[in-house]
């Protein structure tokens, strides 16, 4: 489950600049997000192709940052949140559109720009998607998640 949580958050961290909703994070929150990172350790930080990735706690909360790996320039960071801090609307609304799927893994995605995005993984047997949260709590298929 852990493996898809991952690669979940990697394809909303290297791809969602594009579909930001424009609302704008806590600029206290994204300084003090920025700062805690400062403060980790380099061998903390694992590289794949497409970014750099560290994992954190940040007020209690399982945090990523993700860095792009060339430029060393900050793409985001993801965090954990519980479904009741997703947009009003979105239980229900996915329960309407995904019956029977089991809503799991929301997470806040604020962007280097200071732009947030919610996403939450729905899983069906052996089917998973990751899906984009609107602010108004509407659903959308973001993508299909490997098993």
């Amino acid at each position: 489950m852990k493996k898809i949580l991952i690669a979940a958050t990697m394809i909303i961290a290297i791809t969602t600049a594009a579909f930001a909703d424009g609302k704008k994070a806590n600029a206290k929150l994204l300084t003090d997000l920025k700062t805690t990172l400062k403060t980790l350790d380099e061998s903390a930080w694992k590289t794949t192709e497409n970014y750099k990735k560290t994992s954190f706690s940040f007020n209690g909360k399982s945090t990523n940052a993700f860095v792009n790996p060339e430029t060393g320039d900050l793409i985001g960071f993801s965090i954990s949140i519980a479904a009741d801090a997703l947009p009003e609307g979105t239980a229900e609304n996915v329960a309407r559109k995904f019956k029977d799927w089991q809503m799991i893994n929301p997470i806040m995605f604020i962007e280097a720009s200071g732009n947030i995005a919610y996403y939450v993984q729905v899983s069906k047997g052996k089917n998973s998607l990751a899906l984009k949260i609107s602010s108004k709590g509407k659903p959308g298929i973001y993508g299909k998640i490997p098993h």
